[in-house]
């Protein structure tokens, strides 16, 4: 049973951000319940201050990593990847990075905002995933490619903290 439709009174149709702003607002929101859930701070950065191509902070303890997060509804969440372009300064600022930089893509299965989220009695259910890809390596690729294998779950975050302390770890004496 639904609650409500989540469609907004007509007198408020002047108080709305544009479509692409509210996809942006969900996009932080989703990944900040997910990092909410792990007990892990996040931090957003604020939209003047974005100049590292990034959208926020998070903290696992060792030290911060950055996020950059992008939500769209132009794909589906099934499949096998889906693939973001590259601005040549975003993965200048990344590559500069000497942490683990992780690019977000939160998928929105339904386009059409209203069904973004479905309010039911026994909760409120997202249509969204969202899918991750480490991206201070990436090269000169042009797109991103976002493997739908590496679904952002608390469970990412130990193979990041991972990630984060191998930065730390004293390199391997060179053979003979």
């Amino acid at each position: 049973m639904t609650v409500t439709e989540g469609v907004l009174d007509e007198s408020l149709t002047d108080l709305r951000l544009p479509v692409n702003a509210r996809k942006a607002r969900y996009g932080i929101a989703y990944v900040s319940a997910v990092f909410s859930q792990a007990g892990v701070p996040f931090t957003e950065t604020s939209p003047d201050e974005d100049h590292l191509a990034v959208d926020g902070v998070l903290n696992l303890g060792t030290a911060p990593i950055c996020i950059q997060v992008k939500c769209s509804g132009q794909f589906r969440i099934r499949g096998r990847s889906a693939s973001w372009s590259v601005e040549p300064e975003w993965r200048e600022k990344w590559t500069k990075s000497k942490l683990p930089v992780y690019f977000i893509l939160v998928i929105l299965d339904i386009d059409d905002h209203p069904h973004w989220l479905l309010h039911k009695v026994d909760g409120t259910m997202h249509k969204a995933a969202a899918f991750w890809v480490r991206v201070d390596k990436l090269g000169k690729e042009k797109r991103i490619k976002i493997p739908k294998r590496q679904r952002l779950t608390v469970d990412t975050l130990s193979s990041w903290s991972a990630e984060v302390d191998a930065c730390f770890e004293p390199l391997a004496p060179a053979a003979a």
